[in-house]
């Protein structure tokens, strides 16, 4: 299993395939039943190699007496999955990350470079050398760059919007390996408790009561397959920070929404739910693959009467004026880097302004479908001031009089009412108290 976990970090860093994907890829092309215990190995040596890949470079690089950015990728990949179970998987023998990373060179026809990789992580392995590091008093950046492998760009701008503890809590949070939130699909009429009992005794699966009574926190990896309680709809997995922006929409009967980018469909599903089925709902997304994701999700929890129409809201327009509309934009996704640790490498400041101005050009087109009191919910997985703050400000410049913006505090569960600023923006930073994704959301109102 290790070759795949090793393939599909190549895959991933030097021909920007998602994770899941490349390693989907994979496991089809070894065409043979694979068990769950070997798919959490594959999942943990992958990610924890992207999330940890610079720090992983930076101790190959001071190890080694050649220029690492210049060996074929096979080995780059050799190295660093090497080198990130030698340093984080204590069952891992050293012995064996060892020899499995030689034998995959050797697989992969490159045979004169086994006595390199070899050299290299049994020194690795001895841990015979201290590198120092940056300062952390006198190079607080360049610190927290390598200590917790982020692009130097991204610890510039949290130090500059954020104090040194907060920056910090940041860069540690993205390199955790995310909690499993859980929400309850309330329309089966099995609530919370008795869910948690079925997990219990038919999965052996322990879970966590929430304060967002819809949710559950759990203590392993669920069961995803053909009889299992999520293929039978009674749960769907997702960020409780996902899960507050469907109560922002607070959908009702007999309204009309729009949930543009719908896929893959989570906060469908939970808009579904929220309105017990009663309201009108479109779902819109212009990739076939998100939009068929999205149909398989209500269709596995039992929502019924959702339209599904594939369009790119760049250049589709509504025919009707509509009472509610979600728009999960696209954006930088900063705050769900813990899930999507190859974002850090692949992503740069770019990114973030790029983002904003597709996002502020969105809310403007979407807007003029709102009725007289209608209102559009935005939100994005970021916590960046350009893809917050600052387009909420935008917004209110372009359209002045014609909107308003509305508090998120009553829409929210108690608990959660805490993570609104005094901007009245949703906004929750990575490293919170409650573990969710990093998110931030507003809701502004169609005036006369």
């Amino acid at each position: 299993m290790r070759e795949v976990a090793l393939d599909a970090f190549v895959e991933v860093m030097d021909h920007h395939r998602k994770p899941e994907a490349a390693v989907a890829y994979l496991y089809e092309k070894h065409a043979k039943h694979i068990r769950r215990i070997d798919k959490n190995f594959v999942k943990e040596l992958l990610y924890g190699s992207l999330r940890w890949y610079a720090k992983m470079f930076w101790i190959l690089q001071n190890t080694a007496n050649r220029d690492l950015g210049k060996v074929t990728p096979q080995i780059r990949s050799a190295l660093i999955l090497g080198t990130y179970q030698i340093y984080y998987m204590d069952r891992v023998p050293d012995r064996a990350a060892v020899n499995e990373s030689v034998e995959y060179i050797r697989k992969k026809g490159q045979a004169n470079a086994c006595s390199f990789v070899n050299g290299i992580l049994r020194q690795i392995a001895r841990r015979a050398e201290y590198f120092t590091k940056p300062d952390k008093h006198k190079e607080p950046a360049a610190y927290l760059s390598l200590q917790y492998a982020h692009p130097r760009w991204m610890i510039d701008r949290w130090l500059a919007q954020f104090n040194y503890e907060r920056a910090e809590e940041i860069a540690s949070a993205n390199n955790r390996v995310p909690p499993t939130f859980v929400r309850v699909n309330t329309r089966l009429g099995v609530p919370a408790h008795q869910l948690q009992s079925r997990l219990l005794k038919e999965e052996r699966l322990h879970t966590e009561r929430r304060p967002l009574r819809c949710s559950l926190k759990l203590r392993g990896f669920p069961q995803l397959e053909q009889g299992s309680l999520f293929a039978a709809g009674f749960y769907t997995i997702q960020d409780e920070a996902a899960q507050l922006v469907s109560f922002l929409v607070n959908p009702q009967a007999d309204e009309t929404v729009l949930d543009l980018c719908c896929g893959p469909g989570g906060k469908l599903s939970h808009l579904c739910e929220l309105s017990d089925g009663a309201a009108r709902i479109t779902a819109i997304d212009k990739s076939e693959q998100r939009l068929q994701q999205a149909q398989e999700a209500t269709q596995r929890m039992k929502h019924e009467g959702v339209t599904f129409l594939v369009a790119d809201i760049t250049k589709w327009s509504s025919a009707v004026r509509v009472d509610k509309i979600l728009l999960d934009a696209p954006c930088s996704g900063l705050g769900i880097l813990r899930r999507h640790p190859e974002g850090k490498w692949h992503k740069d400041e770019t990114t973030i302004k790029q983002m904003a101005k597709l996002q502020r050009e969105l809310i403007l087109r979407a807007f003029d479908w709102l009725k007289q009191g209608g209102e559009l919910i935005y939100s994005v997985c970021s916590f960046e001031v350009e893809e917050s703050n600052a387009v909420l400000e935008y917004i209110k410049g372009e359209l002045g009089s014609r909107m308003s913006q509305v508090s998120p505090v009553g829409r929210l569960p108690d608990y959660y009412k805490r993570y609104v600023t005094r901007r009245n923006i949703l906004q929750i930073y990575p490293g919170n108290h409650d573990a969710m994704d990093g998110f931030s959301a507003f809701v502004i109102r169609a005036e006369a």
